[in-house]
């Protein structure tokens, strides 16, 4: 199942990064669009809203007097303004028109002073623009006249350059507004991006957060990001990984609980209604043999000695699983601590014929336990193995010392326990023969108690074992 327990967030995942990004991509394109809105603007007021006399002052251009002004007004060449249909006028110092080329829409032979004086003022040396024409003037120094040219402003320029129909102020009215209106789209844009990479994740943790409420913990998160979110899910779904396990464990301490008490009751059920049956039968027959009274007490006696077992057990097992249980720790020589326990079992292994081979260094190997339950829980697989086994058998006890920890091995030959209660052999009231206990008078419990004490230490057990094919407790204990 897999962990969620990386929560280091590389500083460039971070969301404050994420919206500084938006935020410098969204200015990046908003000046990008201000520099094609300027230049493009730019563009169109040279190319369309230019002053036309920008447009016919060029150098060397032949629409203006300045280029084509000559000392001999003859030789002027006008063919340029011909094609125009312009024309030109010399006007002497007296104000008199004193020649005319081309085809003038206003005729006339003299200018008034004030007339002259304000169409030179209006010109002001540059291109002058009405409604009706345009023009330019030159004075020649030299033989003292001044040449007009003028330019219809109804024929080339509408033809070819066409006066646009919107205004200077409007145009840049249009262009400004286009420009705040694609300001406020990409604004709108970046929001909307911006908002998603906030307002997606929390939906999708609103999701998770809901289904957790509704009591399925199998839900996970499902997020690509890398910055907070990241940790967010990853500690969203450790939590839910940490709530469905302890739910299973849960569910399966109910189960246990329950299976538990059903064999408790099964295992005492059996033994009291004996107790009960025989001293009822005690009670009602007083006249009852000397023979049959003894055989009577000898059975009460017998299964009373199974239930004190029984509870006794219980008692231990609920001890030592207790949060409060302390052990009582010793440093000692694992390898004579473990000959003397052998030592007790001697004669019963010699009464079954059992061959038996102790495997024990001579050196002493010390490690920290509680003598007295660590005596209990070995003399728990000895006891087993002498007890479920026929005669005859072979028992090998050794002890191995390792970096750190200490082996310790109880294995026999005998009818072994099947593959499929390697694990579930150290629960309380497995076994390998439901028929055990009333043969036997075992309580169910010994191997769930050694389980609980090696694990009391730090260490741990585990078998090794197959139908017909001997058993091999191996208990690891931490130096």
């Amino acid at each position: 199942m897999k962990k969620y327990n990386k929560y280091n967030i590389k500083n460039n995942k971070k969301i404050s990064n994420l919206l500084l990004r938006n935020y410098v991509i969204a200015t990046l394109i908003m000046f990008l669009i201000f520099l094609v809105f300027f230049f493009g603007t730019m563009a169109m007021w040279i190319t369309v809203y230019m002053p036309i006399n920008n447009l016919i002052s060029a150098e060397n251009s032949k629409l203006v007097a300045e280029n084509i002004i000559k000392d001999d007004y003859r030789d002027i060449d006008v063919s340029e303004i011909l094609k125009v249909k312009g024309w030109i006028e010399v006007v002497d110092t007296d104000f008199n028109v004193i020649y005319t080329s081309g085809n003038p829409k206003e005729k006339r032979n003299k200018y008034t002073k004030d007339e002259f004086y304000k169409k030179i003022i209006n010109a002001n040396n540059d291109i002058f623009t009405n409604d009706k024409y345009i023009y330019n003037i030159a004075y020649n120094s030299k033989k003292d006249f001044n040449l007009i040219v003028y330019l219809p402003n109804d024929n080339y320029f509408n033809s070819s350059i066409k006066k646009p129909k919107v205004g200077v102020r409007n145009f840049f009215g249009i262009a400004i507004t286009l420009y705040l209106i694609i300001f406020i789209l990409i604004m709108i844009i970046y929001t909307k991006i911006t908002s998603r990479n906030l307002t997606m994740p929390l939906k999708e943790l609103m999701r998770g957060v809901k289904s957790i409420h509704k009591g399925d913990y199998s839900t996970r998160i499902q997020l690509k990001s890398q910055n907070e979110f990241g940790q967010l899910r990853d500690a969203f779904n450790g939590m839910a990984e940490k709530i469905e396990e302890e739910r299973e464990l849960k569910e399966k301490s109910e189960e246990t609980k329950r299976r538990l008490i059903m064999d408790i009751s099964h295992d005492l059920k059996n033994p009291l209604a004996s107790i009960r049956g025989y001293a009822d039968l005690l009670v009602k027959n007083p006249d009852i043999s000397k023979e049959n009274e003894i055989k009577y007490l000898n059975i009460i006696e017998h299964n009373s000695i199974r239930v004190n077992d029984l509870i006794t057990d219980l008692f231990e097992l609920s001890k030592f699983e207790s949060i409060d249980f302390n052990l009582a720790l010793k440093r000692i020589d694992i390898c004579e601590f473990l000959r003397e326990v052998i030592a007790d079992y001697i004669p019963s292994m010699d009464e079954k014929n059992i061959e038996y081979n102790f495997y024990i260094p001579n050196n002493s190997i010390y490690i920290t336990i509680d003598p007295k339950h660590i005596h209990r829980a070995i003399s728990n697989l000895i006891t087993n193995s002498i007890k479920y086994n026929g005669e005859g058998i072979k028992l090998n006890i050794s002890v191995e010392d390792l970096e750190g920890c200490v082996l310790l091995a109880v294995e026999d030959n005998g009818i072994g326990i099947p593959k499929e209660l390697e694990l579930d052999i150290f629960n309380p009231f497995v076994r390998v023969d439901s028929s055990r206990n009333s043969k036997s008078g075992g309580t169910g419990l010994g191997l769930a108690i050694t389980k609980t004490i090696i694990e009391k230490h730090g260490g741990k057990i585990v078998l090794e074992s197959d139908k017909n094919q001997g058993c091999k407790f191996i208990i690891t204990l931490n130096k």
